[in-house]
């Protein structure tokens, strides 16, 4: 069974089935604090200069870039545009849905895509571009990712030769520091030969990068190699102990594991920190689900659908998880206010809906443990096919 709407409320999530019990699940991939990325778009715009007379799609990570270049880019945008955060907010969700994106495309006839930041909140997008005919990657830099129109010259892994050499005048912990981010754009795109060999030469000039250590975590996590996942994160964490991307990749190969135990204790000290990131929720949802810790699980989602209505976001699904954790604990009267709640939500798919419905008939007639072994399970959105793993 596939569901897409699994997908457009949330910021990076996918979908995973999780062992046993009621299966749900997702898992997610850490940010990137702002001291590893180098937020340099210039870099990124510069081969687009020539396209000023045409919009340009970007996402949050440029808002900054775009607020200082406005009068030049903005202009293609006519009067709709009030500046470049309320563009920026108005392509926000289409950066999870390339559906919702290529309505936008149609609206403003893009000229180029500029995706920067962390890539986890445009994975979806990101995945769609590189395998769309109609537009190619012609750059990757530590800002991100820049596609143009077919035809037009596509990049190669040898690009980052010269990207790199930009850096040649700056200190040696930027230059480590550039390698990093770029390497995190080459796991996203799969390139994890290079992304290694560029890890490896930050790591043998300083074994105690966290961020680098991180990233090695979260390269091996993508190829469901858990445990060196876990030893890179604690490799990381030992150099530095409140490392949130270490952390984040830690609690998932915990998951991956099976040892909820451990994982429920990463994930609280995340939640502390951060009772109101999306991905953070997103992350201690899921660990508390496995470790049937339901009356945290509760908490965290109700906080979660607070968090998406304030932004005018779909809710069903999360009423859907809401209303599992409810009847986890034999609240069967919540459970069913939250499925009939769910049910109201129009952008739910046709197999969420179906789902939402058997459950709700079933709510009242059977016994919690039935509940809990007769949900059935979600396979990844084909929005998804390839890993986006936020731990």
């Amino acid at each position: 069974m596939r569901s897409s709407s699994f997908i457009t409320p949330i910021l990076g999530a996918v979908l995973l089935m999780a062992g046993g019990g009621y299966g749900l699940w997702y898992v997610t991939k850490p940010p990137v604090p702002p001291s590893v990325e180098l937020v340099t778009p210039e870099l990124a715009m510069e081969p687009l200069d020539e396209l000023h007379s045409k919009p340009l799609y970007f996402t949050l990570g440029a808002v900054s870039w775009m607020k200082e270049h406005w009068t030049q880019w903005g202009a293609a945008f006519g009067p709709q545009a009030a500046s470049p955060e309320d563009m920026a907010l108005q392509f926000e969700a289409s950066a999870q849905s390339p559906q919702e994106w290529r309505a936008l495309d149609r609206k403003w006839h893009f000229g180029a895509v500029l995706l920067a930041g962390d890539p986890t909140t445009f994975h979806p997008l990101l995945d769609h571009l590189r395998q769309s005919q109609d537009w190619t990657l012609t750059r990757l830099d530590t800002a991100g990712f820049v596609f143009e129109r077919s035809p037009a010259r596509a990049w190669t892994v040898a690009d980052v030769t010269p990207v790199l050499a930009t850096f040649e005048t700056h200190t040696p912990k930027e230059q480590r520091e550039a390698r990093v981010a770029i390497t995190r754009r080459l796991i996203f795109l799969g390139e994890m030969t290079k992304a290694k060999t560029l890890l490896e030469e930050v790591l043998k000039n300083d074994s105690e990068s966290a961020s680098a250590w991180s990233e090695m975590a979260s390269m091996y996590a993508l190829q469901g190699q858990w445990q060196q996942s876990l030893k890179a994160t604690e490799r990381a964490l030992a150099a530095d102990k409140r490392y949130r991307p270490a952390q984040f990749i830690q609690a998932n190969a915990f998951y991956a594991l099976g040892r909820f135990g451990d994982a429920l204790t990463v994930t609280r000290v995340l939640y502390d920190a951060a009772p109101a990131d999306a991905q953070t929720l997103l992350l201690h949802a899921k660990v508390t689900h496995a470790a049937h810790a339901f009356g945290e699980e509760i908490e965290v989602l109700q906080r979660m659908i607070g968090l998406m209505q304030g932004r005018s976001q779909p809710v069903g699904v999360w009423q859907i998880l809401l209303g599992q954790a409810y009847a986890a604990t034999g609240a069967g009267p919540l459970a069913e206010d939250q499925f009939k709640e769910a049910l109201t939500d129009r952008s739910l798919s046709a197999s969420d809906r179906a789902y939402a419905q058997k459950a709700l008939e079933r709510v009242g007639t059977t016994t919690q443990g039935d509940m809990l072994n007769n949900v059935p399970a979600f396979k990844q959105s084909s929005l998804l096919d390839v890993p986006d793993y936020r731990p």
